[in-house]
């Protein structure tokens, strides 16, 4: 099991407190005007944006290839999502019109090979008049900035994601030693440290200060029901890809798969093929 397959395992149970991020309701609505029937969501996770285009009437199948985040569909949302690969999935050519690869599936990757076969098999079970949406997270650019400064973002594209887990954690814990790893990150004095919070803290959009909020709440359930929750900082993998939009074009470009078009949000960049 690689690195990134035993992070979706291990967080299923408190997936509930995260998934709303990045590719989530917000911006799947705003998708809706270009999307046509039938529906697939690769990387689907517990049925969020499933379950959220089935509202709006579409007709819509979700695939992941975690077990536990099928049960937790199933259980949640009452969702008979399909368990399957990606790069190999169970469906005959041209069978969707419109297939959306989510967030935390080609853009956790740094293997281009990799990218690439999920891609093709998304465009091979989408009908040729049909779309392809390829979704890469993104944190607001306060926070991009932020994580840049403590080196969280380095400028090759790495992010340090179980340092990042590690530090989420203990913002939420111990705001003073939060506040001493943030200096001790970023090599600044406290006042420094301090300041570049507050800035960061108070100009927040509403949707981050709530993200915060409930990753508070994550942690607070964790203490209390597992006797180790920094297994869960353990499981995260340690590096992986951070892409700007300058990057993400590269990407494709290297894959020499055309883009028809890129819309940025703050939190996920959504690229249609």
């Amino acid at each position: 099991m690689s690195d990134t397959e035993h992070y979706w395992k291990r967080w299923s149970p408190y997936w509930f407190f995260l998934e709303d991020f990045f590719l989530d309701l917000e911006i799947i609505n705003k998708l809706t005007i270009h999307i046509e029937n039938p529906v697939l969501i690769i990387g689907a996770g517990q049925g969020l944006l499933v379950e959220e285009l089935q509202k709006k009437g579409f007709q819509v199948d979700g695939v992941d290839l975690e077990p536990s985040m099928i049960t937790y569909a199933k259980k949640r949302r009452g969702l008979n999502l399909i368990q399957a690969n990606g790069k190999n999935m169970p469906f005959s050519d041209r069978s969707y019109k419109t297939s959306i690869i989510a967030t935390g599936v080609v853009d956790f990757m740094g293997d281009e090979e990799e990218i690439e076969s999920i891609i093709n098999e998304a465009r091979r079970v989408t009908d040729d008049s049909g779309k392809v949406f390829v979704a890469f997270y993104q944190y607001h650019p306060k926070v991009e900035k932020l994580f840049r400064y403590i080196g969280l973002i380095t400028d090759k594209g790495v992010h340090l994601f179980r340092r990042m887990g590690e530090m989420t954690k203990l913002s939420c814990d111990n705001p003073i030693g939060y506040i001493k790893a943030f200096k001790s990150e970023a090599n600044v004095g406290y006042c420094s440290a301090l300041i570049s919070l507050i800035k960061v803290l108070l100009f927040l959009p509403k949707k981050e200060k709530k993200q915060r909020k409930k990753s508070a709440k994550l942690w607070k359930q964790t203490d209390n029901e597992l006797d180790n929750p920094e297994s869960l900082i353990d499981c995260l993998p340690e590096f992986i890809p951070y892409r700007n939009e300058e990057n993400i074009i590269d990407l494709f470009k290297l894959l020499s798969i055309p883009i028809r078009n890129m819309s940025v949000y703050d939190s996920c960049v959504v690229v249609q093929l």
